[in-house]
């Protein structure tokens, strides 16, 4: 198959996960169809793409079967495909024959991904492969709640096995509770949803504590590229996404997380995310996310382009060796202003800081100079910075004098990371 006739459809582009797969692809000279659901994704206006909206791949995946399939036979060859959320692996894994016909790609097994989308596998494989997590149950009941509710280190984190069918439920990643009390009552509304949650000691440290070892391997196990980076900030600020994030090199860092995608025979790109506890010096995994996660932008400006990795790959294309370099920051600006003001009305960081750190950013979420139109529909036509704002304002007189001493000091986000 000549590479130049190979389309990349990149599923779900209303978050920057698809948007940077398509720019990343796009500014090389790869034609891009961008697929969404949402008749308003972002993604879908991108000069690099033609845009395609297909059924939910959750809710009517035989449908957005069809569409995809219908789109497949219309090729001169055979497609390269980015599933770029949760839902959009396991749509492509669960027809992988029937895509497979007209579409290449590279996702893990069946098996490993079910491991990893579910947490309590993947907490399970942690641990069989040496790599730390923290404390860990996995109540079914509340007999079992309150047998381990004295067992706990608190503060302590509930969170889902499945990350795609909590959010729909909560719109949240999951609940933090101060003592065996508080996590009787969450589990209490949880139960009846037939959703189920484990609960985990929280890792202690700021945010800066976060890094991220990011890979893809290709099908026969062997690593193509690599790239590692630290949040700044996140929203929310306690369980949230990095807002800015940085490149830094650690050997030793890369080590742990490539440990864990070859004890698992890992195949395609996927983000695993550690954190260091302060209270033991040791960095312990939060999970692993088999996909193209929400800054893959970051890495093509810092020198290593995954997706048009893998679409070499793929498509029979050979490509050198990459390297990346360190300090490139990537940023979701209104996320971030959300971030900022929530340690600025608790009095951990000023207003000099934030111009500081965003005088320092390479890359950003949703805007870029040549490709300007996601970014005009995500800010609703440049109202949504208002929104923010008000929000901020409210947020800012609604806290309580108590809650402004609640935040771990905010590091300075314009030092040196080397």
């Amino acid at each position: 198959m000549g590479w130049e006739k190979a389309r990349a459809f990149v599923l779900n582009v209303s978050t920057p996960n698809g948007l940077g797969v398509i720019r990343s692809l796009g500014r090389e000279g790869v034609p891009v169809v961008a697929v969404d659901h949402d008749a308003m994704a972002p993604g879908l206006r991108s000069r690099y793409a033609s845009p395609l909206v297909l059924p939910n791949p959750s809710t009517r995946p035989e449908q957005c079967l069809d569409g995809l399939l219908k789109e497949g036979r219309r090729l001169p060859g055979k497609g390269v495909l980015f599933p770029c959320s949760d839902a959009y692996v396991l749509f492509v894994s669960r027809y992988r024959a029937e895509l497979g016909e007209h579409f290449e790609f590279c996702i893990p097994s069946e098996k490993v991904l079910e491991g990893m989308v579910n947490k309590r596998r993947q907490y399970d494989e942690a641990l069989r492969i040496g790599t730390p997590i923290a404390k860990t149950f996995y109540p079914s009941n509340m007999k079992e709640v309150r047998e381990i509710r004295d067992k706990l280190d608190y503060p302590a984190f509930i969170k889902p096995y499945y990350s795609h069918l909590w959010y729909p439920v909560f719109g949240n990643k999951g609940f933090k509770v101060h003592g065996p009390r508080e996590l009787e009552e969450r589990y209490a509304h949880i139960f009846p949803t037939g959703l189920e949650a484990l609960v985990q000691s929280i890792i202690q440290g700021p945010n800066t504590n976060h890094i991220k070892v990011c890979a893809y391997y290709d099908r026969t196990g062997e690593r193509r590229a690599l790239f590692l980076t630290r949040k700044m900030r996140q929203n929310p600020t306690e369980f949230g996404v990095g807002t800015i994030m940085e490149s830094f090199h650690d050997d030793e860092l890369a080590e742990l997380g490539l440990r864990f995608f070859e004890g698992i025979e890992y195949r395609g790109i996927g983000s695993i995310e550690l954190k260091l506890d302060d209270r033991d010096g040791r960095y312990k995994m939060i999970e692993l996310n088999p996909r193209l996660w929400a800054q893959n932008s970051q890495p093509t400006y810092a020198g290593v382009n995954f997706p048009l990795t893998m679409y070499n790959d793929l498509t029979g294309r050979s490509a050198p060796p990459q390297d990346y370099r360190d300090g490139v920051r990537w940023i979701d600006t209104m996320e971030d202003a959300r971030a900022f003001w929530w340690y600025r009305q608790r009095g951990r960081t000023t207003f000099g800081e934030l111009a500081r750190s965003w005088l320092k950013i390479d890359c950003h979420a949703h805007f870029a100079w040549d490709d300007p139109m996601p970014a005009f529909v995500h800010y609703r036509g440049g109202i949504e910075p208002f929104f923010v704002l008000a929000d901020l304002l409210k947020s800012g007189r609604e806290l309580t004098p108590a809650s402004r001493k609640e935040a771990p000091a905010a590091s300075p986000l314009w030092a040196s990371r080397d």
